[in-house]
């Protein structure tokens, strides 16, 4: 956005003079990195095939293809006064390093019949082009076939201007928008190389050419999940289910804060899906879109996973009204939050699952149903250090992941109020007082009752909770990770446990 420097006459009736001042180029927004520089080609190398032909090089042969197309980057790719400019000739530019789950800017600027785009994952794409072309404007996945491939809408400056891309790319969902209009929502990128596959979960970003001039600057990328932080899960994942699944089962995994929006977010929600497809028990879904709590959309659903869901956000925003308009169901924010919390209640009561990990329990604090849902309201985190956690119930099944014994971790641990009771709860596991530092500021409960994770009934359906998983390790934590699985599993009905209160039973 341009700034207006304007000098105001003070003499002779001079008039008011307004220069454009360009912003400064290349400096990304907080939480970004530069991708770009502005100076020179770090951090970017020449293309090299595609991931399937790479993955069938030899170490010695890449590294012979990398140099040559190197050679070529040098040659058609340069750099002019902090704009990276490509001739029309040589191959497209890539990202020197892969990247799993992110957000991203990008502008960019074509001349007339210009057509370009940027490989996510090093899969295309996302099309950039001169509207006149096909007479559609860019920001689509135009290499889709099942999924949707066009934008939705036109949002293109005119050619030979500069545009601004923001696009999202979470696990297998691409959301595009083009100068600040939504183009594509949250909508499946299809693997170009293999058909057969879904995108490779890791890769590099791709500045595509097809012989025409293009012009790239202010380039900022923000990692939500790293390719070794998918490793560190990969290797902890179990291997199978504690029990069979006797149906295909599905899950949506909702990540949408609030309130403060905790880093471990998109790891956690990418945790669940390879959970999932790992053991076979579950098909997942990972979403922030709040119009996907909508009676006829949760439906479709057995369990409803929120991972770090803080504040009051089940109340609507304007982009969510705008969408169930656009579904034919034009109503107003009060009308919109009355229909997703009856939507959500009658799930759980219908016999469906509910899960949430960590700040699950640190929202709608406004809607006393909530609460007694999710069992209690979060009320402080005295401890952010090791602690000792106690294994209420031993012989649960639940208990299963920890061998039934006490154990040690890493975390923000959580103490709750009311409805928080264990005349209504299940609890599992508890903050081992004797193991832990009790002489921490903010510790309100005098009766040292700091549940962890508990499971309860509601209605005819099951709700299991754990306060853990603040941290991105909690993520890779082995234990953890079969711990979430069977809480899953038991949310869905598939592993039963009993949910009795812990007082009264």
């Amino acid at each position: 956005m341009l700034r207006l420097v304007c000098t105001f006459g003070l003499l002779l009736g001079m008039a008011t003079l307004c220069v454009a001042e360009e912003p400064a180029l290349n400096q990304p927004p907080g939480g970004f990195k530069a991708l770009f520089n502005g100076k020179d080609l770090s951090g970017w190398k020449g293309l090299v095939g595609n991931p399937k032909t790479r993955a069938t090089m030899s170490k010695e042969e890449l590294a012979a293809a990398q140099a040559k197309a190197d050679e070529s980057m040098r040659a058609h790719w340069n750099v002019e006064d902090g704009v990276l400019v490509f001739d029309g000739k040589g191959q497209s530019l890539c990202t020197a390093k892969d990247y799993a789950d992110f957000e991203m800017y990008v502008d960019f600027k074509i001349k007339e019949k210009g057509d370009s785009g940027i490989y996510l994952r090093g899969s295309p794409q996302v099309q950039i082009w001169d509207p006149k072309n096909r007479d559609i404007g860019s920001g689509g996945l135009f290499n889709n076939q099942k999924n949707p491939s066009n934008p939705t809408v036109m949002a293109d400056n005119p050619v030979g201007e500069w545009n601004t891309f923001y696009i999202r790319m979470i696990d297998d969902r691409v959301t595009v928008k083009l100068n600040g209009k939504l183009v594509v929502d949250d909508v499946v990128m299809e693997n170009y190389w293999e058909r057969d596959k879904p995108i490779y979960r890791t890769g590099q970003i791709e500045l595509q050419n097809h012989g025409n001039t293009l012009y790239f600057r202010n380039i900022y990328i923000r990692e939500l999940v790293t390719p070794e932080q998918l490793s560190k899960i990969e290797a902890a994942l179990p291997a199978k289910p504690r029990v069979e699944p006797t149906k295909k089962e599905n899950v949506l995994v909702f990540t949408r804060p609030a309130g403060f929006r905790h880093s471990s977010i998109p790891v956690g929600a990418v945790a669940v899906k390879m959970l999932g497809e790992k053991t076979g028990a579950f098909d997942a879904r990972i979403t922030e879109d709040l119009t996907m709590l909508s009676p006829e959309t949760l439906k479709d659903y057995d369990t409803l996973v929120m991972v770090n869901t803080t504040g009051s956000w089940i109340k609507p925003r304007g982009e969510d009204l705008a969408k169930l308009a656009a579904a034919g169901k034009k109503m107003n924010a009060e009308e919109a939050e009355e229909m997703f919390r009856k939507s959500l209640l009658d799930f759980v009561n219908s016999g469906k699952g509910l899960v949430g990990f960590h700040a699950a329990s640190d929202a709608n604090y406004h809607w006393e149903e909530f609460g007694k849902l999710i069992g209690g309201y979060f009320n402080g985190h005295p401890w952010h250090e090791e602690v000792g956690i106690k294994v209420d119930d031993p012989n649960h099944p639940l208990m299963a992941a920890f061998g039934g014994k006490d154990f040690s971790i890493v975390d923000e641990i959580y103490q709750f109020r009311d409805p928080y009771s264990r005349e209504s709860l299940h609890v599992l596991l508890s903050l081992d007082v004797d193991k832990t530092n009790m002489k921490k500021g903010g510790i309100k409960r005098e009766d040292s009752d700091f549940a962890v994770s508990w499971v309860r009934k509601y209605g005819e359906g099951r709700v299991f909770y754990s306060s853990l998983g603040h941290r991105e390790e909690i993520y890779w934590n082995p234990h953890m990770l079969q711990f979430y699985l069977d809480g899953i599993q038991f949310a869905l009905g598939d592993l039963e446990s009993p949910t009795a209160p812990s007082v009264g039973k």
